[in-house]
């Protein structure tokens, strides 16, 4: 007896792959398809990649931001913005808000001290109407000249604690008669 077994577990070009091999390689071809029209729903007519929000009212907000006006390099105006009230959030929210409308906001955080009640803009260096255009863009009416051109910065923005963001001021009632 030579020990050989029988054609069952003989391998190689006699022997049929199994069926269920086949649709396991079936399977991977479709979901390898799958995923190649999946992927390349993430990317634009020249093959870069761009991601899509699932989220309607972000995409509407990135929508309206490209549409701003970005003024040239050399025109925008350099801003700070400090919390100067202790409420949480507030330096971000103006910064947002200052950069949709095209300022340059170089530095955000807290004051030195959080006992501001009134929000202010100081003019830094350049003109008043660098200041007066930070002040219409956030809804403050007090402006003050405190020039410190080694901030390198035009316009530095106190925000005190009765500051309210673009949202809230857009859904206070008008207090005019």
């Amino acid at each position: 007896m030579t020990g050989r077994k029988g054609r069952k577990g003989r391998k190689g070009p006699g022997r049929r792959p199994s069926p269920v091999a086949g649709l396991v390689g079936l399977l991977v071809l479709l979901v390898a398809g799958a995923g190649i029209w999946y992927g390349a729903q993430f990317a634009d007519a020249e093959g870069r990649l761009v991601a899509r929000s699932m989220d309607a009212e972000a995409e509407a907000e990135t929508q309206r931001r490209s549409r701003l006006p970005i003024p040239a390099a050399g025109n925008r105006i350099r801003v700070e913005v400090l919390n100067g009230g202790g409420v949480r959030g507030v330096a971000a929210s103006a910064r947002d808000e200052l950069r949709d409308a095209g300022f340059d906001v170089v530095h955000y955080g807290n004051a030195s001290t959080f006992g501001h009640e009134e929000s202010t803009v100081l003019l830094r260096a350049g003109d008043a109407d660098a200041a007066r255009a930070v002040a219409r863009a956030l809804g403050i009416a007090n402006i003050e000249v405190e020039h410190e051109p080694s901030l390198l910065v035009e316009v530095t923005v106190i925000l005190g604690s009765g500051w309210q963001d673009r949202a809230a001021r857009s859904a206070a009632p008008d207090r005019h008669p």
